[in-house]
């Protein structure tokens, strides 16, 4: 069954960059991205803040231990992303909070969106409590002291930097910022593995299968390798839209993810081993040359992750507020406010809080693991009895209602030539297989990891 969307009739058969970009943020059919530009939006998402703290997982959980279940998060969190959009598919939503409301009820939406504000604002909280830029600029640039204050640092800093970012109203825009932000992660890496030898000397970093907290280890990877929040903001951004190019797409995400953030968990455990902390970089001494040249990429690399985290938790406040619904989108003066708003609110608290001792833990363990296992499988479950997508389809002027209240996507057949459609191609389901068993797997791992990891950062 082949369903077309996103043709656009009018005068000139062509939209503006400014409608593509709004109606790519909820409606299929409008993607520009390529599917590798996709993968390296959904790493960027993924290889967040949460990575500074994997080397502590692996303390946590043992060498060994650690490397396998790192595989087996990436793994399920992966499938997830798959459940979610074939789920999308199946019921016509491609909004989390709308599919959630379409399995779950009002009940289900409201949950989605409390999930994904604690997710979402928790990870863009987390990305500013970095000792990155204030060290360096109070290292190099001592004879500043109004460099070296973080808070101003940082609000002169995200005011100029993030802001912009922010603003763009669906994520495909920001796809080569992406690609850009992935790029510093290789330098981080190499500095790392440049400097661990100097370090590792000094410091017991047993390979065994021992676990302390394994538990606790759990939360911290979820949380690194969790980024259902912007699941469908990335599929709606690629130009190719059919469910095996989305399988494609969050597979070579999910296989570039784990390289990375492996490798800097090895590294930063293999250098200091049971005397890793939360936040890698507070092991390293202020005045290490190539270990700063490490802070600068990463600071940098946080500076264009940030909106991957800002936009959905953006979108669950406009819907909060009521300037989001299932008949409109947000004009661009409640766009702007909200976006300003919530920027000053986010900056405010991630230069304030310091501690990321229980941050990964917790939010790992109880809202990624929700996001990630739990609410896909759901979705996968509750709509594998509708085998084919229930959108409907209408023509559609746009010329005769406001851009921002179209309720359905516009369809309408052009020549080769003026037709700015793409075209999915959804399958019948399968009555019962591998991804059902799958699903069900899925659905009792996120319990089993949410409850004791949740009960574990509680302690």
């Amino acid at each position: 069954m082949t369903i077309v969307y996103g043709s656009i009739n009018n005068k000139n058969g062509l939209i503006t960059d400014d409608e593509r970009d709004l109606l790519q943020e909820n409606k299929p059919g409008y993607g520009t991205r390529s599917k590798t530009e996709g993968a390296f939006s959904l790493v960027n998402s993924t290889v967040g803040s949460g990575i500074i703290g994997l080397p502590f997982a692996i303390y946590l959980a043992g060498f060994w231990t650690a490397i396998i279940l790192s595989i087996t998060v990436a793994a399920i969190s992966q499938l997830g992303l798959y459940m979610l959009v074939l789920s999308g598919q199946r019921s016509g939503t491609y909004k989390l909070a709308t599919l959630m409301e379409h399995v779950m009820g009002r009940p289900g939406y409201h949950f989605l969106n409390f999930l994904v504000l604690i997710q979402a604002a928790g990870a863009c909280v987390s990305y500013y409590i970095r000792d990155t830029i204030p060290v360096l600029l109070q290292l190099y640039f001592p004879d500043h002291p109004n460099l070296t204050q973080r808070s101003l640092t940082a609000y002169v800093n995200y005011l100029k930097k993030v802001l912009p970012l922010n603003l763009s109203r669906s994520l495909g825009a920001l796809s080569k910022w992406s690609i850009l932000s992935v790029l510093c992660l290789p330098v981080i890496i190499i500095a790392l593995i440049w400097r661990a030898p100097t370090y590792a000397k000094s410091h017991d970093a047993p390979l065994h299968w021992q676990s302390p907290d394994i538990f606790g280890a759990l939360g911290i990877l979820a949380f690194a390798f969790a980024c259902p929040h912007v699941c469908f903001s990335v599929y709606l951004s690629l130009k190719q839209q059919a469910i095996e190019s989305w399988k494609m797409t969050t597979t070579l995400a999910s296989i570039i993810t784990w390289i990375v953030s492996i490798s800097f968990a090895a590294i930063g455990y293999l250098s200091f081993g049971v005397d890793v902390q939360p936040n890698l970089f507070l092991n390293f001494p202020p005045n290490d040359l190539v270990v700063n040249i490490a802070r600068f990429a990463l600071g940098f690399s946080m500076i264009l992750t940030i909106p991957m985290a800002f936009h959905p938790t953006r979108e669950v406040v406009q819907k909060l507020l009521g300037f989001e619904t299932a008949e409109r989108q947000p004009n661009k003066i409640e766009h702007y406010v909200v976006t300003l708003m919530l920027f000053i609110i986010i900056t405010t608290l991630g230069i304030t809080i310091r501690s990321l001792g229980k941050v990964y833990a917790l939010i790992g363990g109880f809202a990624a693991t929700c996001l990630a296992y739990i609410l896909p499988s759901i979705a996968y479950l509750i709509t594998r009895r509708q085998p084919y997508s229930t959108i409907p389809i209408i023509d559609n002027d746009p010329s005769d209602d406001e851009i921002t209240n179209i309720k359905v996507p516009w369809m309408i057949h052009q020549d080769s030539s003026s037709s700015t459609s793409s075209s999915i191609t959804l399958d019948p389901i399968p009555k019962f297989g591998l991804l059902d068993v799958a699903a069900v797997f899925t659905l009792l791992w996120g319990v089993i990891v949410m409850i004791f990891a949740t009960s574990g950062a509680l302690k």
